[in-house]
């Protein structure tokens, strides 16, 4: 259980490092920032739920928690897309930051799937 919120910390922690890092070769979006702290808390949001669920529930939990994560990701884009300028990069990038954070969220699924 530990190991899933360190690695959180960690995923986010690199991308925002990347931002500082990468700045002077890749053009980032001024939401950035925004899209990533999104990520992760919408990832801890999910781990609560997780670990609110009885174990009997666990299996509808998983497909409501990525109903959740696609509904939640969607109405935050909508509002970013109507707010901010430079829509197609706003775009790529929160599409690469989505599938980042649903990467993780399937590995940790997968790990907790396995038979010990």
């Amino acid at each position: 259980m530990r190991k899933r919120w360190l690695t959180l910390f960690a995923i986010t922690g690199i991308l925002l490092f990347a931002e500082y890092i990468l700045a002077n070769n890749i053009q980032f979006h001024p939401s950035y920032r925004t899209m990533v702290i999104f990520f992760a808390i919408q990832a801890f949001v999910l781990f609560r739920i997780d670990r609110l669920v009885p174990e009997q529930w666990k299996v509808q939990a998983s497909l409501v928690k990525i109903v959740i994560r696609l509904l939640s990701s969607m109405i935050f884009i909508l509002v970013l897309i109507y707010s901010q300028p430079d829509k197609f990069n706003l775009v790529v990038q929160f599409i690469i930051l989505y599938l980042i954070y649903m990467i993780f969220e399937i590995v940790e699924a997968l790990t907790n799937l396995r038979r010990n």
